[in-house]
């Protein structure tokens, strides 16, 4: 459990940065991110280092040849994952950023995105249980499945609440 509050102690930091930056700006015309205010690279390196430390441990029930195994299929889910969470945080960092000022275009398009984003991640979670399911047995890819489900959904958790709000009114 210390494990995941970690995870989303630098998730939650992260966030609260970039919406603070974006609420403290004046509504009239929020200024672009000055470079140094949140570095989206380094956010993602520790967001997947924390990730795997949290599957390490996981999946740690694994024989050593499973675990080679399991590792070496990780890899590659890693790699698409992390395209499908670089885009949800350049959403997220957009949204910040543009709120106050957005049109309903604009808010409709992220809407949009956001729904495809966790389509993805449902494709790319789904892709690889088939590939573990196949490599190590359906119990330890329901267990993959299982960890990631719970992973994202914490870090969706934690971006929604540190997102500042649209105002409902028109």
């Amino acid at each position: 459990m210390r494990k995941v509050l970690s995870f989303f102690l630098v998730l939650g930091i992260a966030a609260a940065a970039v919406a603070q930056q974006a609420q403290s700006a004046p509504k009239s015309s929020m200024p672009e991110m000055q470079k140094g205010d949140i570095d989206m690279a380094k956010l993602e390196n520790a967001l997947s280092k924390k990730r795997r430390e949290l599957f390490a441990a996981g999946m740690g029930g694994l024989s050593a040849e499973q675990q080679q195994t399991f590792w070496g299929v990780y890899g590659d889910f890693e790699k698409e994952r992390d395209a499908v969470m670089s885009a949800r945080l350049n959403l997220l960092k957009q949204y910040t950023e543009n709120f106050a000022t957005l049109s309903d275009a604009d808010i409709t398009k992220m809407v949009n995105e956001s729904a495809e984003i966790q389509k993805q991640t449902l494709d790319v979670r789904m892709k690889y249980f088939g590939i573990m399911s196949q490599k190590l047995g359906v119990k330890a890819a329901a267990r993959f499945a299982h960890i990631d489900d719970y992973l994202t959904t914490l870090f969706r958790l934690g971006m929604l609440d540190n997102m500042p709000a649209l105002s409902p009114g028109k």
